[in-house]
């Protein structure tokens, strides 16, 4: 079995990459992808450390990058990349936007909607959000969960899940909680691109998470039409079988590499589990055959 989606704490993951290989060997997992958000840093540690230590598997490297589409950020995976040259890429072009900033000024406009709407928040020095090392949509989330009061004032589904918030409210551009963050990352042109100048492969994740498409259908026949992709995510602890099975016969129609994994992103996302995500999962290594 494999898990190529997989994120640590350096990005917006709860684990440590000791505690991720440790898990991953636990499972007995054949492969794996770190795939952490707009960095490669987890493979710098990888090179100081005896890997075979906590994981005997096979490692993919790997990275998912932010970028922005039709005025709303979705994200590409990059695998099999040179993560050295990545991570030159993205000290570049983050250089004047650090985790650290972007972050507040998320965290700043998220809270501010939440008071102008009239959901009870904490002072916002009180709110558990550390700037260095937190993601303000979890963080605000997390916050307005808190306070039982404002289950009422939302719509039934806004608490549901994280990825609902993230995807459904503040990634829906003609919404109340949208965030423009697309001036703060690369163009999804400009991130295949970078995939591609560092001799990586490009995949589309998760693709069925973005749930302010009305057209799911058309949106990625759009991307697959006017940008250059190597393989579709087939499998994610978000698809329902309907979803696995239409993703695999595209990618066999089209001629697209396939993969699979499960986003998991430890305690920051409890309900997914590494290789089984939500319990519907298990990924087996003949689907990355033809690219491995």
């Amino acid at each position: 079995m494999i898990d190529l989606h997989i994120h640590t704490n350096y990005s917006d993951g709860a684990d440590t990459l000791i505690d991720v290989l440790e898990k991953a060997e636990d499972r007995n997992l054949e492969y794996i992808s770190i795939t952490d958000h707009d960095n490669c840093r987890a493979y710098n540690e990888l090179k100081n450390i005896d890997v075979n230590k906590y994981y005997k598997g096979n490692i993919i490297p790997g990275i998912e990058i932010k970028c922005g589409y039709q005025g709303r950020l979705i994200e590409v995976l990059g695998y099999k990349i040179n993560t050295d040259k990545m991570q030159q890429w993205a000290d570049e072009f983050y250089k004047d936007k650090t985790k650290t900033i972007l972050q507040q000024k998320y965290f700043d406009i998220l809270y501010k909607k939440c008071i102008d709407t009239g959901l009870v928040m904490n002072p916002k020095e009180k709110v558990k959000f550390n700037n260095e090392v937190d993601w303000a949509s979890i963080a605000i989330f997390e916050e307005i969960k808190k306070h039982t009061e404002n289950v009422s004032k939302l719509p039934a589904d806004f608490l549901q899940e994280f990825n609902i918030f993230s995807k459904k409210y503040c990634g829906n551009k003609n919404g109340y909680w949208y965030i423009d963050k697309t001036i703060d990352y690369p163009s999804i042109q400009e991130a295949i691109a970078a995939i591609k100048q560092c001799d990586g492969l490009v995949f589309l994740p998760h693709l069925f998470i973005y749930r302010w498409s009305e057209n799911i259908e058309q949106m990625i026949d759009d991307i697959l039409n006017n940008y250059t992709i190597d393989g579709i995510e087939c499998m994610h602890s978000d698809f329902n079988e309907e979803q696995i099975n239409y993703l695999i016969e595209l990618c066999k129609k089209r001629g697209y590499y396939m993969s699979g994994g499960s986003d998991y992103h430890g305690t920051n996302k409890p309900n997914i589990e590494m290789e089984i995500g939500k319990g519907n999962l298990k990924i087996e290594s003949k689907i990355i055959k033809d690219w491995i």
